[in-house]
């Protein structure tokens, strides 16, 4: 049994619980008055972004503030895009190996996310970070245990592209909101004109930003090489 299907099972049992949904009483409330956390779900999973990210954020203040049920909801909310970065990391191990490595690597960044620095689009924050943790633990695996020669299994290039832009970020190339443009259009398929519409700004301004730090990672990217 891998740890998706343990924690389906304690989710089948937390989803009812409108004892456990009282005590997130600040983001059911924003999940349209959720009264139990199936409800606080399901309004999440049907909500569009910008009405999503309200809950998700008030989960993740929770969170790091040390609310382990807070950081168990937003790990459930997030387990879609934690089963595609368990498919991706082949250098981590068996099929139950790469369960439990993305499923600690979502939910430490969960524990520890920079909600003042980054105060919107948690999901795709958190995915993303995870993504660059990952990354870095299949390039220590790979150098520990160099693989037999014949054909390997590539990462994605959406979950190639989360990690370099996380590594971009931290060595300055690109801004974090800049990052998470990309990453919104690029990975999760969002048009910019919605992302212009969510975040007031114009259409070409979105446009001429996107071109500008992608300019800047390629020219990274041609500068390591």
């Amino acid at each position: 049994m891998s740890v998706f299907d343990l924690l389906d099972r304690e989710w089948a049992g937390l989803a009812a619980d409108e004892a456990a949904a009282r005590r997130l009483i600040d983001a059911c409330e924003l999940a349209g008055g959720a009264r139990t956390l199936a409800d606080l779900e399901r309004y999440v999973r049907a909500a569009d972004p910008a009405e999503a990210d309200r809950v998700l954020v008030a989960l993740a203040a929770r969170a790091v503030e040390g609310d382990t049920l807070a950081a168990r909801v937003l790990l459930q909310l997030l387990l879609p895009g934690t089963r595609r970065l368990a498919r991706t990391w082949w250098a981590l191990g068996d099929v139950e190996e790469r369960a439990a490595a993305a499923v600690a690597a979502v939910y430490d960044r969960i524990r520890r996310y920079p909600l003042a620095r980054r105060p919107r689009r948690v999901a795709a924050n958190v995915l993303m970070d995870a993504g660059a943790d990952l990354r870095r633990a299949a390039r220590r695996a790979r150098a520990a245990d160099p693989p037999a020669s014949g054909p390997t299994a590539d990462p994605h290039p959406a979950v190639e592209l989360a990690a370099v832009l996380a590594d971009a970020v931290d060595e300055g190339i690109v801004t974090a909101e800049d990052a998470e443009l990309i990453a919104a259009s690029r990975i999760a398929g969002t048009p910019l004109a919605d992302i212009a519409a969510r975040r007031g700004a114009k259409l070409r301004t979105l446009q001429w930003r996107r071109k500008r730090a992608e300019a800047l990672l390629a020219g990274a990217g041609a500068g390591a090489g």
